[in-house]
């Protein structure tokens, strides 16, 4: 009898073991479309895919790049890709069609600069002024900037800004938008260093908004919750090591590089000014701030940039930062 007893459980441990191996085996395949170019702006998704931290959730994980024609919110929204990043304001202006899983930059680092002969200082120093953005729903912060002292937008022409820096440095417009981990360099490097400009930082009028968050679609996160934890926690741990060891990130952001394009020097700058926008000592990486997405929604509303029925509060979760 007790031989008996020992042979059923010797049998339902070996295929409890059976499928479990197996289970570990399965993997899922899913996709985070990036919102820009590779660089080391999104250094922490790279790294976790070279560590394996996604392979070890059981994540077989393909980063795609963003950019002209392949824009995060349409592939996600149409359900062609899983994840995408994309600043957590430019995704509340889409209305309740998605969620943020996890808000990794906490300051998106948009300025604006415009050079010391044209005497800018201040925001209403761009009224009759000639200032570029790029309307990719950058346009929105600028906005409610304006809004934010009373400057009617028709008392500035704000034209769209090409994707490079040469607008500004040909004079056509006066001022510019930049990010400061990337065409400040480009413009420091092109004769304008800091000395030489003058800048509006949104962060002084309390108008700067989040960076980018990882994204899904409601749909997505309703049928698939622990593929969303996965992925946030294998991200984040991507990022906590970017984070700590900056000049490996670098190394393994060039080795993704296959275009060969990203210069060495400009992506070590730019992962340090990263760095500091996820600014690790004050937030947990990967939380959003309950303050920041309130502030979001009570100036996206207030400018008509969302709908007054939206509750940013749904739009956003943070059960899967630990």
């Amino acid at each position: 009898m007790k031989s008996c007893l020992f042979l059923v459980i010797a049998f339902f441990l070996i295929s409890g073991c059976k499928e479990t191996e197996s289970s570990l085996e399965k993997t899922t395949n899913v996709t985070i479309r990036m919102q820009w170019h590779i660089q080391t702006q999104f250094a922490g998704y790279y790294v976790a895919l070279a560590k394996g931290y996604y392979k070890d959730e059981g994540l077989n994980v393909s980063i795609k790049e963003g950019g002209y024609g392949k824009n995060s919110i349409i592939t996600v929204s149409n359900g062609l890709e899983e994840f995408g990043t994309k600043w957590t304001a430019d995704l509340f202006a889409e209305g309740d069609r998605f969620i943020s899983l996890a808000n990794i930059v906490k300051t998106n680092g948009m300025l604006l600069i415009s050079k010391k002969k044209k005497n800018i200082k201040t925001v209403n120093d761009l009224k009759g002024k000639k200032v570029s953005i790029w309307f990719i729903g950058n346009e929105y912060q600028l906005y409610a900037l304006l809004e934010s002292q009373n400057i009617n937008r028709n008392s500035l022409k704000i034209i769209p800004q090409k994707w490079n820096m040469s607008q500004f440095l040909q004079d056509e417009v006066d001022v510019a938008t930049v990010m400061v981990y990337n065409e400040l360099q480009t413009v420091s490097k092109s004769g304008y260093p800091r000395r030489t400009l003058n800048i509006i930082n949104y962060k002084n009028y309390r108008m700067d908004f989040p960076g980018h968050s990882i994204f899904t679609s409601k749909k997505y996160y309703t049928e698939n919750p622990d593929i969303c934890r996965r992925i946030v926690r294998a991200s984040i741990k991507g990022w906590k090591y970017a984070v700590n060891h900056p000049a490996e990130a670098v190394s393994i952001v060039l080795k993704y590089d296959d275009k060969k394009i990203l210069n060495k020097v400009h992506e070590e700058k730019q992962i340090k000014e990263i760095i500091k926008l996820i600014n690790k000592k004050e937030y947990r990486i990967g939380i959003h701030d309950g303050k920041m997405m309130k502030k979001i929604e009570r100036t996206y509303k207030r400018y008509n940039l969302i709908k007054k029925n939206i509750d940013v509060g749904k739009l956003y979760t943070n059960e899967f930062i630990e």
